[in-house]
């Protein structure tokens, strides 16, 4: 399609009684921490999940393009005919402008009714409910959530609030129809005394009623504006964001990101951030979509990133905890059906699956993934692993079994690694109780609610409750029978514990030559940042009239010279979520170590010390304490 391509025609639609504003669509996803692209990257990939062929292993891809100056002016020449009886739907005149193509492959398409003809039940209507319609739920609990609020990520991705929808897909008589319509949410307006939605369509159709293009001028359109096109028989839909909202890095931490550097600065430094944080959204949200199966050959969903024509690596030569984490899911595919065999965690050890139950009934599945740290390659930036220093990722992911996708990870265990052991969880609810789960999570996907009403909040809290006592159990330390003096109490669990890992040690595989050098620890942050520490339980000294509380606890750093010792305090809600208090809410007192402020102190090693804590006036309350090697002294 070489010649100039005519404008769409334009179909705004106008306010009729229970309809919605236009930018309604944001307030749908609800409130969340996930950043905007995490949202966008989560939802379309769910999506695209619930739309794949049975037996099908669906692809799924995001792409960050530049603009050029053609696609500039076919963008502009596609919205002529809206822009011309409103005044909106220009392209940005920038040197900056990108856009953002999402795009599935092996999936249904936006197939069924161009219209909202009704159907019959199994009839599809993927079409219907992707661009005629917002928020229409699955009632089974397979899929991820609701169809079309990756529709409204999408749009909120976008500056202009306008995406591209393309989509290849059976037209019902054994064919191939290829299918384009665009479609915007904008603020509401009154034009001609006559108030609007804010919500517009461009393409097709008749008496006020948006058609999509179809068949061969809707390839044409396609082949156009988007850069994956659709290869031998393939069905599925591409997304075309305009203008999509690109995080413009930070100078420092605290300075406010330069928003000129968004519209006239150098792309390669916005590409590059867009890079770094779409790899991290598609890793911590979809990387149970990378793990092969057991008697698999291929992934259930292949996952593709490129920015600016660079393929981006979403894996790495060495995965890191990522193997870990596909230990730990493996492990609950096989127990699921009934494969005996045992996975192995990278550690050399076999992942231990265990059910959850409640009244008798199994509602899913927790696998513990033990981690030995001497024998596992750490990354000195791994996204994936719990000690990295940004807490984004806890120890126990959470997914339900059809829909493999994170809802998220947490932590309500009271178990913390030490210097040589680690560990990491992965929960599945059972497939019969799927449907329970999803009816625990918000708009956005990103939790399960233990507030929940009825059945619904029962199961989740029944979960968190079974969850932490299996790992309570899986992590107990036997205390030997004889102590021989007071003082042994500090170094007695430093003791048992090797001696459970002295059990736990496989054996030495037999070594293959290899070509490449056995990677040595990471230096840096992490290396040396936990050292092996001797913690007793907390000892309730007193309780004020104010309610705070005054604890002791004693502690011991295995080792000679001097470390620096810290103690961290976190309250413990109810749902078994953690919120850690700052050190300067603390009052710390060291028996014998220096005070340094902020809840730290300088501590000599192998001597049993005490650390008195005053804090706040909390029912349940979490106290951990860390050391390193003190490098001043």
């Amino acid at each position: 399609m070489d010649k100039i391509i005519e404008p769409l025609l334009w179909f705004p639609k106008q306010f009729q009684a229970g309809d919605m504003d236009g930018t309604g669509g944001d307030r749908l996803l609800g409130r969340t921490d996930l950043s905007p692209l995490e949202v966008l990257i989560r939802e379309t990939a769910q999506n695209s999940w619930d739309a794949r062929v049975d037996g099908s292993h669906p692809l799924y891809g995001a792409h960050l393009r530049r603009v050029d100056f053609r696609l500039r002016a076919d963008l502009d020449r596609l919205f002529a005919t809206g822009r011309q009886r409103s005044g909106r739907h220009r392209v940005p005149s920038v040197n900056n402008l990108h856009v953002l193509e999402v795009f599935d492959r092996g999936t249904s398409g936006l197939d069924g009714p161009t219209d909202l003809s009704p159907t019959s039940p199994g009839e599809p209507c993927n079409f219907q409910d992707l661009i005629l319609k917002v928020g229409v739920p699955r009632d089974d609990g397979k899929g991820g959530g609701t169809y079309g609020f990756g529709k409204t990520a999408a749009y909120a991705f976008s500056a202009q609030g306008t995406v591209l929808f393309w989509s290849r897909c059976r037209d019902g008589r054994d064919g191939l129809e290829y299918r384009l319509v665009v479609s915007a949410f904008h603020e509401s307006y009154v034009s001609e005394g006559k108030q609007f939605t804010g919500r517009h369509w461009w393409g097709a159709g008749e008496d006020g009623l948006v058609a999509p293009l179809i068949g061969d001028v809707a390839q044409a359109y396609g082949e156009r504006f988007f850069a994956r096109h659709f290869e031998g028989d393939e069905t599925g839909t591409s997304l075309l964001i305009l203008d999509p909202l690109i995080s413009v890095p930070r100078n420092g931490e605290f300075d406010e990101p330069d928003s000129a550097e968004l519209r006239n600065g150098d792309p390669t430094t916005l590409e590059h951030e867009f890079a770094r944080e779409a790899r991290r959204a598609m890793r911590l949200h979809l990387w149970p979509k990378l793990i092969v199966a057991p008697g698999h050959a291929r992934p259930p969903m292949p996952l593709e990133l490129r920015v600016h024509e660079q393929n981006v690596d979403l894996v790495g030569d060495t995965p890191g905890a990522l193997a870990s984490w596909g230990a730990g899911l493996n492990a609950i595919r096989s127990r699921v059906r009934d494969d005996e065999a045992p996975v192995i965690a990278p550690s050399g050890l076999p992942v231990e699956v265990h059910a959850v139950v409640r009244n008798r009934k199994t509602i899913g599945h927790l696998a513990v993934v033990k981690r030995l740290k001497a024998l596992e390659a750490r990354l000195d930036e791994d996204d994936l692993d719990p000690v990295w220093d940004d807490d984004s990722v806890q120890r126990i992911a959470m997914m339900r079994d059809q829909a493999e996708l994170v809802v998220a990870t947490d932590d309500w265990s009271d178990h913390t690694a030490s210097p040589i052991f680690d560990w990491v969880a992965v929960f599945k609810s059972a497939r019969e109780w799927d449907r329970t789960f999803a009816d625990a999570e918000p708009p956005a996907h990103d939790m399960w609610v233990s507030s929940a009403g009825g059945e619904t909040g029962l199961v989740i809290r029944a979960m968190r409750n079974k969850v932490r006592a299996i790992l309570r159990e899986t992590f107990v330390v036997p205390e030997p029978a004889d102590v021989a003096h007071p003082g042994a109490s500090a170094r007695r669990g430093v003791g048992t514990v090797a001696r459970m890992l002295g059990m736990l040690l496989p054996s030495k595989p037999e070594e293959k030559p290899s070509s490449k050098p056995r990677t040595p620890p990471a230096a840096g942050r992490r290396s040396s940042r936990r050292q092996l520490i001797s913690v007793e339980a907390p000892r309730l000294v007193r309780t004020f009239s104010d309610g705070r509380q005054q604890q002791q606890i004693g502690f011991l750093v295995d080792g000679e010279g001097e470390f620096i010792v810290d103690v961290a305090v976190s309250v413990v809600g109810d749902d078994g979520a953690r919120m850690r208090l700052p050190a300067n809410d603390l009052l710390s007192v060291w028996d014998r170590a220096s005070d340094l402020g902020g809840g730290k102190a300088r501590a000599k090693g192998n001597l049993a010390q005490t650390v008195t804590v005053v804090g706040p006036s909390r029912r349940a309350l979490l106290i951990e304490m860390n050391a390193s090697v003190d490098n001043a002294s």
